[in-house]
């Protein structure tokens, strides 16, 4: 599936997050925007994405909370494209 598939279905905005942001950051921009997924970018290049799963997990193993966890420590670091 192409991202321009992905818009067009879902809308045009496409909401991106940096590696190093905050894990409850993110969190709170895909609660705020009703998405279930970030594109995580890094200087312009797709570096990975982040989906409630990666949230779920992190939260289990972090004892229900995020906690102090930056992106780039739950991400999927490799998404197909």
């Amino acid at each position: 599936m192409k991202v321009s598939d992905i818009l067009r279905v879902k809308g045009g905005t496409l909401y991106t997050v940096s590696p190093e942001d905050a894990l409850g950051g993110a969190v709170n921009t895909m609660s705020a925007n009703d998405i279930g997924s970030l594109v995580v970018m890094s200087h312009g290049e797709l570096v990975g994405m982040l989906t409630f799963r990666e949230v779920i997990q992190a939260m289990v193993k972090n004892g229900g909370t995020v906690g102090s966890s930056i992106v780039r420590s739950v991400m999927d670091d490799a998404p197909l494209t």
